[in-house]
């Protein structure tokens, strides 16, 4: 029977909630997540998944606060429930089907109390568990049920009637997830014989699984690894052999605690290219310590969206986190010079406290090595990534079609409005022209058409300078004409 409502009720929700905007560009993370709280945990591993909430996170990965061992929790929480931005792709490597992903916990007692108790232990996968008392071992949904709480923590009612009803302690063994056990190998991914692709070569299936372009990609935590920066690197510069993107990297801050040695942790980890976006020290976020490569990821995606959806600096935007640490928690606290001093002339982002937390620099990782415009600004790589993307993207249908002039022109004069469209706000000026210099008739014979694109947009606002004189004329003006 249906409850009849005649009272006065009250509910809890301890979720972070803010607005969610849609965003044409797309991050894309990859790391673990609690999938043991899955009907069917190995459903999540190696497959990107599209989420656009977070209830689309508990449904397809698992969702729970343990920031630190489930790292695509990071982006669930700075995306989902700080910032306010989808759509996101998550890829989970932690593998319960893989030993190094788990460990095993032998049998442990536990008394009943009520008939029931709780494991208050994370991890634990299901259908691992082994309950009993004596010699006797409980069936499942029969002797026992077992459940996850809130908390994620399992707890275990035994059945009135069932093996254990006379019992007052029963010993429980069970498997767990290992997160600490996913190596960098597990998030680089490979290709396998069979051509099934595993971690971050997986980016390479996003474009034909969801029609979306994957702008920007991270793997917080992870990216700290020469390993793995290097993969992701080299993976943003030619996605599916078709796309470019920018990573988000992270520089480690549990050995690197002064800012001064941030540059040597850079040539450490090995990254100089207009592909990547080097980030230091950690972050905190709702009172969490995340790395900040899932907050800057996520800005990245979020600034362009306020933009019209077309890629903007992220300089000198407001950043919700309530401050910067270093590995562990500790605070870290920098004047706005220190940061650009050792931070932003080495080519690496951070946060300054200006009134209000910013993000603070626009330089790839390529600077100071390369300063030029279009490979050292952050907003002006994104912006070639965006076009160049656009371009590829609309015009790939003409492979295979009749090369006749009404294609050339076809593409000469649609692109051109493509580009008007995004002049003066966004690009300071730009064309396409079809020049038959390029194209000699041995190239077309090939089915060789080459288009050129001339373009420049804005570069960011690096320094304002207004010098004030003080000047006694004219007060003395003043003083004169009053007479």
């Amino acid at each position: 029977m249906a409850d009849y409502k005649h009272e006065i009720s009250t509910a809890r929700n301890s979720d972070i909630s803010v607005e969610t905007v849609e965003s044409p560009r797309v991050q894309v993370a990859i790391g673990t997540a609690p999938v043991n709280l899955l009907d069917d945990p190995r459903s999540a591993v190696n497959v990107p998944i599209l989420v656009k909430s977070r209830k689309d996170v508990k449904q397809y990965l698992g969702l729970n606060t343990d920031y630190g061992n489930y790292t695509l929790m990071q982006t669930t929480l700075a995306a989902l429930q700080k910032v306010g931005v989808v759509p996101i792709i998550m890829i989970n490597v932690l593998d319960p089907g893989n030993p190094s992903h788990v460990a095993a916990v032998s049998g442990e007692k536990f008394e009943l109390t009520k008939g029931s108790t709780t494991i208050a232990v994370e991890g634990i996968l299901l259908d691992s568990l082994v309950v009993s008392a004596g010699d006797t071992t409980g069936e499942a949904d029969k002797d026992y049920i077992a459940a996850f709480d809130t908390n994620g923590h399992v707890t275990v009612a035994v059945s009135s009637d069932g093996a254990f009803k006379d019992v007052s302690e029963i010993t429980i063994a069970y498997t767990k997830l290992n997160p600490a056990g996913v190596t960098a190998g597990d998030i680089i991914g490979g290709v396998t014989e069979e051509g099934v692709r595993t971690g971050i070569e997986l980016l390479d299936e996003v474009y034909s699984r969801f029609q979306v372009v994957p702008d920007i990609i991270s793997a917080p935590k992870y990216s700290t690894d020469p390993a793995v920066a290097a993969a992701l690197e080299t993976k943003a510069e030619l996605i599916g052999d078709l796309l470019n993107a920018v990573a988000v990297i992270d520089i480690e801050s549990e050995e690197t605690k002064k800012i001064a040695d941030v540059k040597a942790a850079k040539d450490k980890l090995g990254v100089f290219t207009r592909w990547a976006v080097l980030c230091w020290p950690k972050v905190l976020m709702a009172g969490c310590e995340i790395y900040a490569s899932a907050a800057v990821a996520t800005m990245l995606q979020y600034v362009s969206t306020a933009n019209g959806g077309v890629p903007t600096s992220l300089d000198n935007k407001s950043v919700p986190i309530d401050g910067v640490v270093l590995e562990g928690g500790k605070e870290f606290h920098m004047t706005q010079k220190q940061v650009n001093n050792y931070l932003n002339a080495i080519g690496v982002l951070s946060f300054a406290y200006l009134g209000g937390w910013k993000c603070w620099g626009n330089n790839t990782a390529a600077y100071p090595d390369n300063q030029e415009p279009n490979n050292r600004y952050i907003k002006c790589v994104m912006m070639s990534n965006y076009i160049e993307n656009r371009f590829k993207t609309e015009y790939l249908s003409l492979i295979g079609t009749d090369g006749s002039y009404k294609m050339v022109d076809s593409v000469v004069s649609n692109y051109n409005a493509d580009l008007n469209a995004l002049t003066p706000d966004y690009l300071a000026g730009a064309y396409v022209v079809f020049n038959k210099d390029e194209n000699p008739l041995a190239e077309i014979l090939e089915g060789h058409f080459r288009f050129h694109t001339r373009y420049a947009d804005y570069t960011p606002v690096e320094y304002i300078e207004n010098t004030f004189t003080w000047d006694s004329q004219i007060l003395q003006t003043v003083f004169e004409g009053s007479e």
